[in-house]
């Protein structure tokens, strides 16, 4: 029979801490409640402030390790499976998966975005969240891209991947007062032109394939 040491059965306890503050900082950086306080993520965590001392460098590491859960917990919002489907079936699916990032993660996105001009991890994360938002386009995308010069198609991600963007959702929902459901609908009608137009007429984007 095996058992527990004493020194086991602590760090099970600072795991299970340190997975409880995580969380925590999660959801309050989701519920809006940014920048969060050591009493607040003592409170919702269920432990002491000391506690959280004692398992991280600061409010800046406990944020940068919620930040560092985010792909795992979002995981599917960045699955492409639909790359045979019809454009307009990829179009609202890539909508679909850009407006529900925006709502279930915009928040903490906000946080690495703001403290990515002066902290290191944040700019890895956010470079770590960009480049796979670019992927993801790229690969649903792929039959529009193939019919595209090398150049026309990095002008074509870009675009896609501004306008879908958590930033844009952002300025859409808080300065014009749109809802998700309107942010959506327009974002796939500006798709759907988009895309008609840029692979029906080759110099659509300024750019000719010389």
């Amino acid at each position: 029979m095996v058992t527990e040491t004493p020194s086991d059965g602590r760090h099970a306890r600072r795991e299970r801490n340190r997975s409880a503050v995580i969380d925590a900082a999660f959801s309050l950086i989701q519920e809006g409640k940014a920048p969060i306080s050591f009493d607040d993520l003592a409170e919702r965590a269920g432990v002491s402030v000391s506690s959280i001392f004692r398992n991280f460098d600061g409010l800046a590491d406990v944020q940068h390790q919620a930040l560092e859960t985010f792909q795992p917990r979002f995981a599917w919002l960045f699955v492409v499976d639909d790359v045979d489907a019809s454009r307009a079936d990829r179009v609202r699916a890539h909508v679909r998966s850009r407006v529900e990032l925006a709502t279930e993660a915009g928040a903490l996105i906000a946080v690495a975005r703001s403290r990515a001009l002066d902290h290191q991890p944040m700019i890895e994360g956010m470079a770590r969240l960009r480049e796979r938002l670019g992927d993801q386009t790229r690969a649903r995308f792929a039959i529009e891209l193939r019919q595209m010069t090398s150049a026309q198609g990095v002008n074509l991600v870009a675009l896609i991947d501004s306008l879908t963007s958590p930033d844009l959702f952002d300025v859409m929902s808080g300065a014009h007062a749109r809802s998700p459901r309107q942010i959506s609908q327009t974002w796939v009608t500006a798709l759907d032109a988009i895309l008609e137009t840029w692979v029906a007429s080759p110099s659509a984007n300024g750019m000719d394939r010389r």
